[in-house]
This record gives C-alpha cells, structure tokens and sequence, in this order.
C-alpha cells in the first residue's frame, strides 16, 4: 500500500483543496471577432452601417473542484505519479458583446464609374437636388469608357500613360473606399457626373450636336457650383494626388522636413496622377487656359505628341510644400523646375484635403465600437477528462498534461437581437466555425493550466 503523500485517495482530495483556493478557471478576455462588414445597423447608433463583430469575456470554468480520480486508470510509482481525471459535468460561463463599429456610408460607385450613386449628401445647403444617373445610364457610359480606353491602347503613348496609371487603381480605389473627403471632392456638387455625361455625348458618333470635349466656360458649366470643365478636371487631377498621399499613415505633412516615402504605393500612386496631369497640359490646356477638342483630336494628340515626363518624388513634395507653407518659396522653385504652380485657390485646396485627411485618420485611430446587444453566454460539458504525468518532491514539476473535451453546444443568448443586423450575426455565427475553435480551444488552455497547477502543489512535500 502507497504512503498517504502517494496515496491516490489523498492526491485526489490535495487535488480539489489546490483547485478551490480558485473556485474557478479564469480565461483571458477575446479581441472583437469580425463577423460582417457594411451591415445595416438599428436606429441610434452613430453611423447607420458598420462592420459587425463579436467578443467574450467574464469566462470562467466552473466546477473544476469536482474532479476524480480513476484509480483504475491511474497509478504511483516510486516519486511518479500517473493521473487519469474525470469531470461528470464542468460549466463555462462567461459574457459576450455583439459590436459595430461605425462605416461611413460610400455612396461612390468605387469600383466602377467612380460617380456617385446620389450626389445629395455632399451638396451645400439650400443647393438644387443633383438627380442620379440610372443603372441603364451608367452601363452605357462605362461600356463606352471601355471603348475608348482600348482605343488609346492602340498606341504607344496612350498605351503607356493608361498603364502608368492603371498600375495604381489599387490604391485609388483605397483612397476612394476609405475617405469621405475625396469622394466628396470627387462628386464636386454634380460636375463630375454633369461633365461624365457630357463627354459621354461628345465622343457618341450618333450625336452631332455635341463634339467637343471641353467647351469654354461661355459655352456650359457643370454642377451646382458652375465650373468649366478645365477648371473640375485640373482640380481633381490635384485632389487626388493630394489625397493620395495622404492617405499614406506614414506621412506627415505638416512636419516641414517630411519627405513621401518614395517606396510607399501612395507615394507612387500621387506620383501617376501628377504625371497623368502632364500629358493633358500638353494639349495646351490648363486650369485657366480652355483649348476646345473634339474626341478625334484627343486621341490624335495622344497619338503624335511626344511621351509625358514622369513627375518625380520632389514634384509631388513642392505640390504639398505650396499648400502647408506660407510664402512663394516652394512656388519659386516650381516655375523655377517648370513644374505646376499653385493659384491660391489651389494651395486653400492642399490644405484643406490634408487637414480632413488627417482628421479622418485620428478619428479612425480613436475609434471604439458600439454595444449593440450583450448577455450571458456558455456551455455545460459533460465527461470532460485530463491526463497528468506528475513527479512528486519538493520542486514537484507536471511532466506532461492533456484535456480531453467531448463535443458541446455553446450557447449565447440573442432573445433580444433584432433587425438585420441580428439576422446576420445569428447567420454568420452558425457558419464561423474558427470561433468555436478557439473558444474550445482556450477552455481546454485554462482548464489544462489550472489543473498543472494544482497536480504540481499536490505533488510537493
């Protein structure tokens, strides 16, 4: 017969006396589990859409105290000891949040005509209603950009700018999807869209009355605000460099010895937009200067003029130092370097978009979701096991452990969810599996730790 310091009868019980000084396993708290992205949210919330996810926490492993040992299953040998566990019922309780945290609402058609679905929401107040095109309308206009975008393919030079250009729809589209001051720079109160039609008609061959591309301010002005067409293209043309760059979470522009990172895909990217601006300029217009053309002289000044210089690093760099500095420094060494010298309404727009860029920026860093529902959460698990391999003495060490938990139902309470938001969630939480993974998996954790940490106080002497 084993001494009573090996007897399995007294290891058990110094089992259950080390295991309630903690009455129960505590698991560590989950991070948010993303479960859906642009759900429509309930009423009074602070966006009406966000990315749905879900976290845990409170959980505690109950009834661990509980635990026998099969001595049919178990044996000690010299200062060794082999122990087989058992639980007839072990109960994990816990808490969990279902959260949002808030998505601006893009109404941009990011991914295809970059036009806004419904201009409204970006109009001055008191503006007229900017009617939105029809699905049919926008079909038939990017179908025809396709046209033309094969059309200037077909030659070297406008092979080469598309290129230039397309290698960075990535990170346009990023801008795009993640600024609501771009998209609303974009949309310019209606111009945008007012003059995509326009073009649309200009460079329809079934459409006489319509030929040239940019017509003189005397002749039409787009948008709510009355703008030329030069004037909303060479604006948009620097917006989004200057967004573009902005974008970048590694650049400060206000600090006056920042530089772009010229390895970064913002940088690269507002660096394409600059350059795409050159190849217009040598058309002869400018944001000031309207030089009409119809479609075929477009594309035949693509074909015959000579390849666009490349816009290079300390380009994009004076284009931010106009707008943050005060003085004509930065201006003098632009018509120095023959680059774009900013008018004052130019630099207001620099420093505009990188004020609201970087508010953005802040505003997503201090962001915290909403609540919108939480309650109690767990499971009952019966036949739990654990095999200990234990050596007694006076530095009493766990050899090796494992658990052995049988299936289980986790189950949350979600009586009071509603709406789309809670049918989705209920949805997406039956078919994510990787989350009851990891529950499973950080019960089996605290449980296997809890344990080794009383089998080795059982084992000392």
């Amino acid at each position: 017969m084993q001494n009573e310091d090996t007897d399995l009868t007294v290891l058990e019980q110094r089992l259950r006396t080390s295991l309630a000084a903690s009455s129960a396993a505590r698991l560590t708290d989950t991070p948010d589990f993303p479960l859906a992205f642009g759900v429509e949210l309930p009423d009074g919330l602070r966006s009406s859409r966000g990315n749905v996810g879900i976290r845990f926490s409170d959980f505690a492993i109950e009834g661990i105290t509980a635990v026998c040992v099969d001595p049919q299953r178990s044996s000690i040998e010299g200062n060794r000891a082999s122990l087989s566990l058992a639980w007839d019922e072990l109960r994990v309780v816990g808490r969990y949040m279902l959260t949002a945290m808030p998505v601006p609402v893009i109404t941009m058609d990011t991914a295809g005509s970059l036009l806004d679905y419904d201009d409204n929401d970006v109009q001055p107040a008191g503006a007229p209603a900017v009617t939105p095109l029809d699905p049919a309308q926008q079909s038939a206009m990017l179908d025809q950009a396709r046209q033309q975008r094969t059309r200037l393919m077909d030659t070297p030079n406008g092979a080469q700018l598309l290129n230039h250009y397309n290698e960075h729809n990535e990170t346009f589209n990023t801008v795009f999807a993640t600024s609501q001051a771009a998209r609303a720079a974009w949309a310019a109160h209606g111009a945008t869209k007012d003059m995509a039609i326009h073009t649309h008609a200009a460079l329809d061959p079934n459409d006489h009355q319509t030929t040239i591309v940019n017509p003189h301010e005397t002749d039409a002005t787009f948008g709510t605000q009355k703008v030329s067409y030069n004037q909303n293209a060479f604006v948009q043309q620097l917006q989004i460099t200057v967004n573009t760059i902005a974008a970048d979470p590694n650049f400060n522009p206000f600090d006056p010895n920042a530089k772009p990172d010229p390895n970064s895909k913002f940088t690269k990217a507002a660096i394409a937009a600059l350059t795409f601006k050159s190849a217009v300029g040598q058309t002869g217009n400018s944001k000031s200067n309207t030089h009409p053309m119809t479609g075929e002289q477009v594309h035949g000044s693509v074909k015959t003029g000579s390849p666009p210089p490349h816009a290079t690093l300390d380009e994009l760099n004076n284009v931010i130092q106009q707008g943050v500095q005060p003085g004509g420094g930065a201006a003098a060494v632009a018509i120095e370097r023959n680059w774009r010298v900013l008018d004052e309404d130019d630099r207001r727009l620099v420093r505009r978009h990188l004020y609201a860029t970087s508010k953005e920026r802040a505003e997503r860093a201090e962001a915290s979701p909403d609540t919108l529902w939480s309650g109690a959460c767990g499971a009952r698990i019966a036949g739990a096991s654990a095999q200990i391999e234990l050596e007694f003495g006076a530095d009493a060490r766990v050899l090796s452990s494992t658990i052995e938990l049988p299936a289980f139902e986790f189950e949350l309470d979600d009586s009071a969810w509603s709406g789309a938001a809670a049918e989705i969630a209920r949805e997406r939480l039956g078919a994510v599996s990787f989350i009851r993974s990891l529950l499973r998996e950080r019960i089996e954790t605290g449980l296997g730790e809890q344990i080794a940490s009383a089998a080795r106080a059982a084992g000392l002497r």
